[in-house]
């Protein structure tokens, strides 16, 4: 017997899920954390509401240069962060480090030192005996001196690394590169030739 209210709510959740996603930090199950960030999932839908929505009323007064000043100044930051979104995407998807990964995700708490930490990427290997940190940048390189040096800082308040082989990636627009020994620099390409 099929109770079609319950294919409705079925169909709801998968809605759900495309229109949002729930993120909890790295090695903590879904199920147990309390510590949950949600966002729209599509990035499209993110720009129209971050950008379109709240201006509906200046775009029908056809005020369009206001906001185009307002995109322009806040693009960056939109594009950065779908930047993270397509770099994480493609972790599982590519050997990175000669190594096959499995699902990345970012990672916020509480350092060793109890103060706050948060990594744009964690990953463990497929073998689980070591784990990629990285930092996730959309700001070109000229501005990031020495991403790698806090990304190494990073690593070392992490309580997650004892006991792995830590490898450690910079992403930035302008990759890949060099930024220091035992940092891999990557780029646009490598994660675009993950994700076809």
């Amino acid at each position: 017997m099929r109770l079609p209210f319950l294919d409705r709510t079925e169909e709801l959740a998968r809605l759900r899920a495309l229109f949002a996603r729930r993120e909890v930090p790295f090695g903590v199950s879904l199920r147990d954390s309390k510590r949950s960030l949600y966002r729209i999932a599509d990035p499209f839908l993110r720009f129209w509401f971050r950008f379109v929505e709240p201006n509906r009323s200046r775009l029908e007064a056809r005020q369009i240069p206001l906001v185009t000043r307002k995109i322009r100044t806040h693009f960056a930051h939109h594009v950065a962060g779908v930047w993270e979104d397509l770099v994480r995407a493609s972790i599982p998807r590519r050997r990175y480090f000669n190594r096959t990964w499995g699902e990345a995700r970012s990672w916020w708490g509480p350092g060793q030192d109890r103060s706050p930490l948060e990594l744009d990427l964690v990953a463990e290997s497929a073998d689980g005996t070591a784990l990629l940190l990285g930092e996730v940048k959309w700001t070109a390189a000229p501005a990031l001196r020495y991403p790698w040096v806090a990304l190494q800082r990073k690593a070392n308040r992490l309580a997650l690394t004892e006991g792995k082989q830590v490898f450690l990636g910079v992403w930035t627009p302008t990759g890949p590169g060099r930024f220091g020994r035992g940092v891999g620099h990557f780029g646009p390409q490598e994660v675009l030739q993950a994700l076809r």
